[in-house]
């Protein structure tokens, strides 16, 4: 029987934005509506649901495991799933007339229930009282996390090359990005400590943020030792983190790189599915410490602009009450259509099949991009095999005479381009406050997830034509 500890209290790091916000008046309404259902309103300015001109809303989706384009060009049938102006018996999901209507900031009942019993199933934070609440995707969430303990001047911990959209963040709320060492399996623990300790800036280290799978751009996957080391490092240092997970299920453990599709279907027995992923650092949490945004993105499709952030109650309660008075919440079709789908249409056992399949696709797409980068390139470039994510990072072996010359990196680019291949250059995921600094560091993030299999070659085979034109060879 698992013995969960007492979260430590983190208000004290509160912003002053984050102690201000309260609850919405007229949102602290909605209490009242939902406990009485005999309760006649003329209170809340809630548009007559009668008068919205959606009838229905319908979808159709893949079986667990299927393919859209199979369906798409009729080889296999879908599941049809549709939202109503009423509840539908046996249904978990709020009727359409609910979804379309103003609501709290948590997000919809249905939904957070099912985003709450996954997170217990798969994560089980090991402290009392966490809670979880809707987002519009993680962008969504870190910008919110980052205005309950960060002001402009304060400090944030990354790994020293890591996701453009979170530098980008951080440089528009005037937050100092501190980098930290990484490796083939992410940050480094000691790197972290060693910076830590050594800190003499004029405001103290608090937080860090890290996507600790398939990270962006290296691909990195920390294995459990080096979560177990990094969190221990958190606590010695009182750090506050964000879990930012998006590649979470695309995990590939064990399974060996194969030179055809063939022979990677004969191992996806390796494939962990969902038994066998990483534990992640919240499921390692005693001390209520890291914040852990989820999203839908790479689980079903970007543009759904819906995810999920989990962490003690009384921070997931602010972030409700910047939800009121920001985006409400998440959009009603979108989380309609995702409660249908999780809750009625292919609940945890479907989900589980579904998340399998998208290991399957991308563990494919793994070998055949690294088969390529193998057969063309050879010593042109170094890197490390991915254990998960979507991404290759690739270190180019320029000579020390090509490294010293400016904008050498800049006429890669120029000439990939001119060779119609494109592959994003490392000084792009650079957190440093001077980019010229690392505008010849000589990397390339390629991406496996959206080109066809079949152009990997045609892509490599390009790129390899524009290393040998800066004289690099095989």
């Amino acid at each position: 029987m698992t013995n969960y500890s007492t979260p430590i209290d983190l208000s004290p790091y509160f912003t002053e934005r984050a102690n201000r916000r309260n609850v919405s008046p007229l949102k602290g309404l909605l209490r009242f509506m939902q406990a009485d259902p005999t309760l006649i309103s003329l209170g809340g300015g809630l548009p007559n649901p009668d008068l919205f001109p959606f009838i229905d809303v319908s979808a159709t989706v893949v079986l667990p495991g299927n393919n859209a384009i199979n369906i798409a060009e009729g080889e296999e049938k879908g599941l049809n799933i549709t939202l109503t102006r009423s509840s539908r018996h046996g249904s978990k999901v709020e009727p359409l007339n609910s979804l379309l209507q103003y609501g709290g900031g948590f997000g919809i009942k249905s939904l957070v229930d099912f985003f709450t019993e996954h997170m217990t199933a798969t994560h089980n934070p090991k402290y009392k009282d966490w809670s979880v609440v809707s987002s519009v995707g993680s962008t969504d969430g870190l910008t919110k996390v980052i205005e309950l303990f960060l002001n402009d001047g304060d400090n944030i911990l990354v790994c020293e090359w890591t996701y453009p959209t979170a530098i980008e963040t951080f440089h528009s709320s005037g937050i100092n990005r501190v980098p930290v060492k990484i490796d083939g399996e992410g940050m480094i623990p000691s790197a972290l400590d060693e910076v830590c300790s050594n800190w003499s800036g004029e405001k103290p280290l608090r937080m860090v943020y890290l996507i600790p799978t398939g990270q962006n751009p290296s691909g990195a996957t920390m294995s459990l030792q080096r979560r177990k080391d990094f969190y221990k490092v958190c606590q010695k240092h009182n750090l506050i983190v964000i879990e930012d997970d998006p590649y979470y299920f695309l995990q590939f453990a064990d399974a060996p790189v194969c030179d055809t599709k063939q022979a990677t279907e004969n191992t996806f027995s390796e494939l962990p599915g969902i038994e066998r992923l990483i534990p992640s650092l919240l499921s390692l949490d005693t001390d209520g410490r890291i914040i852990r945004l989820d999203t839908v993105s790479k689980l079903l499709a970007p543009n759904m602009r819906l995810g999920w952030i989990t962490g003690q109650s009384n921070l997931i309660q602010k972030i409700q009450f910047h939800n009121e008075t920001t985006i409400q919440q998440p959009c009603g079709f979108t989380q309609g259509l995702a409660s249908k789908l999780f809750n009625d249409t292919w609940g945890l056992d479907g989900f589980l099949t579904h998340v399998l399949s998208l290991q399957k696709e991308y563990l494919v797409r793994r070998n055949v991009i690294v088969s390529q980068l193998q057969k063309h390139l050879g010593n042109m470039v170094k890197y490390t095999i991915p254990t998960g994510g979507m991404f290759v990072w690739m270190e180019l072996n320029l000579s020390p005479d090509q490294l010293a010359q400016t904008g050498i990196m800049q006429r890669i680019f120029d000439k990939m381009i001119e060779e119609s291949v494109l592959l994003v250059p490392g000084w792009m995921f650079s957190p440093a406050s001077d980019p010229s600094s690392v505008k010849d560091k000589p990397f390339l993030r390629a991406a496996f997830s959206f080109a066809s299999v079949e152009e990997f070659e045609g892509a490599v085979t390009r790129l390899a034509k524009v290393l040998e034109s800066f004289g690099l060879h095989k």
